[in-house]
């Protein structure tokens, strides 16, 4: 059954089977979540907005800016896309103290820190259950129509914890104003 166990459970699964290869680990994350009921993938989308939504915080969105140097609305969805692949605990560990990224084993080759793909990975996996990768609409209007349960709603949320200063104010213009928000990010990556 899915909920938010069986969320991080599947992405940190592929992400390990994957050996850290972030395209590796979409398409083994689309396989697997697959084989799951048509109701169970949307919840897993629902679950995944959620966790994306309480993500949306000014100071992450700093240590995004340092780490693909600068980054815009998209960039910044796409970030907390692979914050979120990366696994429960470095996704956590980031809404409390976002310089805490600089602790995760990431391959410093990469260009950007960026995962647009796992935005869509419950719609790629719906439309592969189906039987019809080039159905837009149907994954969609189902995803309209579906709604957790406010409890489990609830239960999601409430396991989050913030850094307090974690709508902090910066400047992409300002440097030091970014560098007293993520110090080790800037420290390694500017």
């Amino acid at each position: 059954m899915m909920d938010k166990n069986k969320f991080w459970e599947l992405i940190q699964t592929s992400y390990k089977e994957a050996n850290w290869e972030t395209d590796k680990q979409m398409q083994l994350l689309i396989g697997k979540l697959s084989e799951y009921s048509q109701e169970e993938i949307l919840k897993f989308g629902k679950i995944y907005e959620i966790y994306a939504k309480e993500s949306e915080k000014s100071k992450l969105w700093a240590a995004a800016h340092v780490l693909n140097d600068g980054c815009s609305e998209d960039c910044f969805e796409s970030f907390r896309g692979w914050l979120i692949s990366r696994g429960k605990e470095p996704y956590f560990n980031a809404l409390i103290n976002p310089d805490s990224i600089i602790d995760l084993d990431m391959p410093y080759q990469d260009d950007y820190y960026e995962n647009k793909d796992m935005i869509s990975v419950a719609e790629l996996a719906f439309n592969k259950k189906i039987g019809n990768d080039d159905d837009l609409d149907t994954y969609y209007q189902r995803m309209r129509q579906f709604e957790l349960d406010p409890k489990e709603i609830f239960d999601i949320v409430d396991e989050i914890s913030f850094g307090e200063d974690i709508n902090a104010e910066w400047d992409k213009k300002d440097k030091e104003s970014v560098r007293t928000l993520v110090p080790k990010l800037c420290q390694q990556y500017w």
